[in-house]
């Protein structure tokens, strides 16, 4: 059996969570024009939204990769049935906080695994997100204290950071929050003798 695993992914933190748990695997680009799909999927929910680009970016690359693990993951935020997406820039970003000021949204979070073109894991994570009631002066003072990096996050928010500041409560998974599902995907890898380098008893 081929146990290489991709992740069809850049991001920093997903790629930082992989490492950390120690798991072996490549980083592929997935290219995918989200900005596409969302276009092409705006009457759809925000949930279908984020679990059919998480399935397309691990499908695309599976195609050229016999064989092979390739996880896919993507974000979301409903905001009273409306899609959030990425602010474009630090006004946008102050925007969308004063939006979400006071209110809970849902972060969704689906992580797929595809082989051969075809999806044969999935999971979708949906957070309650509690958000302080924050004026512009906080929202200007957050916004002054985080870099450019920030502007890439769902949300505009790193939970792990400086972001957890802007919360009352948040969804108890706190891997899925930062941006893939890792408990529920380490126990697809465990089942399928993925987890460990030397797992065959």
């Amino acid at each position: 059996m081929n146990r290489d695993i991709i992740l069809a992914s850049k991001s920093e933190t997903r790629v930082k969570l992989l490492r950390s748990a120690g798991i072996t695997f490549e980083i592929f680009a997935h290219g995918v024009d989200e900005d596409e799909v969302k276009l092409s999927m705006s009457k759809n929910s925000p949930e279908e939204v984020v679990v059919k680009l998480a399935e397309m970016k691990a499908l695309k690359p599976s195609m050229s990769n016999k064989d092979a693990f390739v996880i896919g993951s993507d974000q979301g935020l409903d905001l009273k049935g409306t899609l959030i997406n990425k602010a474009r820039d630090r006004d946008e970003a102050k925007e969308q906080l004063m939006e979400m000021s006071g209110s809970t949204h849902t972060l969704i979070t689906a992580t797929v695994v595809a082989q051969n073109n075809n999806i044969i894991w999935k999971h979708v994570d949906r957070s309650k997100m509690q958000m302080r009631d924050l004026n512009e002066k906080l929202i200007n003072e957050y916004l002054n204290n985080v870099d450019d990096n920030i502007l890439g996050l769902v949300g505009v928010y790193a939970i792990e950071e400086e972001g957890i500041k802007l919360f009352e409560s948040i969804g108890s998974d706190l891997f899925s929050i930062q941006g893939i599902s890792l408990i529920q995907l380490t126990q697809f890898l465990w089942d399928n003798n993925l987890l460990f380098e030397k797992n065959d008893t």
